[in-house]
Order: structure tokens, then sequence, then C-alpha cells
């Protein structure tokens, strides 16, 4: 099917609205080092950024240095009575398979081996082409993958869970630290830090103007007037792509979900379809996953050929009983509460839309943001189970084994992750007014801008 575009890049480089409740404001660059917030739901929406490609560059190609020693080179020694075990992360993932829990290793193979790389390669190519002024055709949509893998990476949240091995074991067994651990270290660290220096506004604009710096006047007030009336992007018929940020225009003349963003590729929707429904059903999945992943055993531990099994709360307790309060409220945190907290949190906003009831939703939408956030960091006990499960194998002393609830709590992750990507905030500010996503209206009036933070 041949796709069509629409320039509108009149409306992008004069207004912008908010992702997440759709504010129409005027686009105006922030002073240096400061960034511009959305004044009703206090969202980001632009920073000014220092060499970000050259700084993003440079983090890229050092973390594909480190990420094959951090990925084959062996972690950890385990020592216990002239009994040792060592392995990198691919044999640790290798655990899972030989127990047939092929959906937990394919999860930590990909969130761990395959998406880090992926970013890593991904930012490193579209960093390098902009830097030598090169636009091929598919730029965009590279650096829209790239931004889309960024829920997906887990390795500081396996670093974690490397830590709290390490601390539960530390009085039973010799533990040496090897070279792919202080490389797996680095390229953390290096990933979070390229993370960081990557101004997504920075990226886009230099991809779409082929190199040209944004024009944009530099922030200087609070309040500005715009030729709409009504406030939000989808009361004047634009459409805010869901990747790279760019307002466009709603085309009448084509279909629904055929229209795409001009910068990226993406296919333009004023709200999300089906965006209620897919998170409900989502919610209510993770919320029946939540019992057996919590009462099931996670753990089967054979201690001179005694079997016992452990579940989540039994490990909590047991970090508690050997004083690691603090690893035992980092677990109890990630495993329990968290997912918990953003069952519970996606139902507020979702019942907020149910109900029709508009109130305290600037705090709803950064609950909203911060379910989102943390949802990945859920993924801690799978990441620990899967440490020990292999360095703790000492034959008939001692050995740790995946239980059921493995599966069950990571397809519980899984599914609040992919409920947060699914749930559109946008709706929740539509009962504000009686502003419908159809209404065509755009003559004059006033509207607010973005204020520094």
């Amino acid at each position: 099917m041949k796709h069509h575009f629409y320039n509108a890049i009149d409306y992008n480089t004069q207004f912008i609205a908010c992702p997440d409740c759709d504010l129409l404001m005027h686009k105006i660059r922030p002073p240096d080092d400061r960034k511009s917030a959305c004044p009703r739901c206090g969202r980001v929406l632009l920073q000014h950024c220092r060499d970000s490609v050259t700084r993003s560059l440079a983090l890229a190609l050092a973390g594909m240095c480190l990420y094959f020693p951090a990925v084959l080179m062996p972690l950890l020694t385990f020592q216990q009575l002239g009994l040792h075990e060592t392995g990198n992360i691919l044999q640790t993932i290798m655990k899972f398979l030989d127990r047939d829990y092929y959906f937990v290793a394919a999860a930590v193979f990909f969130s761990v081996v395959i998406f880090p790389l992926l970013k890593l390669s991904l930012l490193a190519t579209v960093a390098l082409c902009l830097r030598l002024r090169k636009y091929p055709p598919h730029l965009g949509r590279l650096f829209r993958i790239y931004n889309h893998l960024g829920e997906w990476v887990m390795v500081e949240v396996y670093l974690l869970g490397i830590v709290i091995t390490v601390i539960k074991m530390l009085q039973t067994v010799e533990i040496d630290f090897n070279i792919g651990f202080f490389c797996f270290t680095g390229l953390v660290l290096i990933t979070m830090a390229s993370s960081l220096a990557v101004c997504r506004e920075s990226f886009w604009n230099l991809i779409e103007n082929k190199g040209k710096s944004d024009s944009l006047p530099v922030q200087r007030d609070t309040a500005s007037t715009s030729p709409f009336a009504n406030l939000t992007a989808a009361g004047n018929s634009l459409a805010v792509c869901s990747d790279c940020d760019k307002l466009s225009p709603v085309l009448n003349s084509m279909p629904e979900g055929q229209q795409r963003c001009s910068r990226c590729g993406a296919v333009l929707h004023l709200r999300k379809p089906a965006s209620i429904g897919r998170t409900w059903a989502l919610i209510i999945a993770a919320a029946l996953f939540l019992y057996p992943a919590n009462f099931l055993p996670i753990m089967r531990v054979e201690f001179f050929g005694i079997p016992s099994h452990s579940t989540i709360l039994d490990g909590i307790i047991l970090f508690f009983q050997d004083g690691s309060y603090v690893i035992g409220l980092i677990i109890l945190t990630a495993s329990i509460l968290v997912p918990v907290f953003k069952i519970v949190g996606l139902a507020i906003v979702l019942l907020t839309i149910k109900l029709n009831r508009p109130r305290y939703l600037r705090q709803k939408t950064a609950m909203f943001r911060f379910i989102a956030f943390i949802g990945r960091w859920s993924m801690l006990d799978i990441f620990v189970i899967a440490l020990l499960g292999f360095f703790v194998n000492f034959g008939f002393f001692s050995s740790i084994e995946t239980a059921p609830a493995a599966t069950y709590f990571c397809l519980m992750v899984v599914a609040t992750m992919l409920a947060a990507l699914t749930f559109d905030p946008r709706i929740m500010w539509d009962l504000l007014s009686s502003e419908k996503p159809q209404d065509k209206s755009a003559i004059t009036g006033e509207t607010l801008h973005g204020t520094n933070s």
C-alpha cells in the first residue's frame, strides 16, 4: 500500500502540543541548560542541549566496545568446598532453557542481550549519519526504533540483580569478580549516560531539516497568543505523532490509520486506537497473573539432596531475618509493591475516564508517567533467579532451580508494561472540555506557553 505524507512544517515550527495532555502552545526554545514544561500537566517538552550528537556518538561507540566482553566473558565465580561455578550472561539464560522456561529465557535474552546491542547500534548509526551530514531516507525510522527500545533495555536492572545475588550468597560461598563483571558495569554506566545525552528534539530537528539548526526564539514569558480557539491539538484537527511528537493536520480525505508522520513514518491518530479497552484487558491479565506469581514457588532449593520450595515472599522474609533490610526492601518494592501499584494506578486512571471524574488530573498524569518509568524494574526478581540458578549449582551439596511462578511473574511484568504503553493519558484531559477530536474549529484565541524548569 502506498502511504501519503502531508507537509505540516508550518504548524510544527511554530506550535507544540503536549503528548500527555494535548495542550497546544507556541513552540519557543528554552534558555541554555533549561527545560520547558507543560503548564497544565508538568510534562517536559523541550530542552536546549549542547553537542548532543557528538556526545551520543562517543558514548554509543564506547558502549559497543564493551558490549561483547560484557556478554561473553565470565561474570562471577562461586566457590564452595573445592567446587566452583563460573559463567557469563548467556550461560545464565541457558539455564532457563534447560528447565523448559522458554518465555522467561526469551524475556531475559532480549532485554539484556539483544535490545542493548540494538539500541547502541541504532544510536551510533543515527548519530554518525548526523555528524557526517548524511541523511538516508530511513534515518527517521531508525531513530524511532531506538526510542521504542528504551522501555525494554534492562541492563541496569540486571546489574542490580548481580549485586543482590552477591550479597545473598556472600556469607556461604567465596565469590570472585571476573572481567565480564567490570565490563558489564561499564556497559551499564555508558548505556545510562548515552540515554541522558540524547536530546530527542535536537535529533528530530536535524533529521527533518537535514542538519539545519532550529531558529526558535528563546523563551522569555509565560503567556502567548495563537490563532486557535481550542486549547488542544485534537480540538483543532492537529495530530501529535506518538513517536516523534510532530504536529500534523489531520486530512479528511485519508481513511483513519493511513495518514503517516512525514518525519518518522509512524501512523497518525488523534488518540491511540482502542486505548481504554486494550489497557483494561492487559491490567486484568496482569491481575490474574499476580496471584500465581506471588504464591506459587519461584525457586526450588536443594541442600544435601533435601528439596525445598521458596516463594517471592519467602525470599523477602529470609533477607529480613538475615539482617539485609535494604535488599529485602528493594525486592519487596520491585517484586510485590511495584506490580500492585501499577495495576491499581492504571485502574484509577481508567476509572477516572469511565466515571467522568476530571479531578486531580495533573497528579494522575504524573502517577501514570511514574508507572511507565518503573515498569521494567519488576524484572529484578527474574534476573536474581537466573543468576542463582546458574551459579549455585554444586551438585548434591546445594543447587537452586527455577520454579513455575517465574513464568507467571514474567507474564505479569510484560502485561503491565504493555498496558502503560497502550494507555493514552490525553483521554483523561478530554474530560475537561466538550471538545471532540473531530472538531474542526480554528479561530483566534489564546493558549498557554511552556514554563521553565
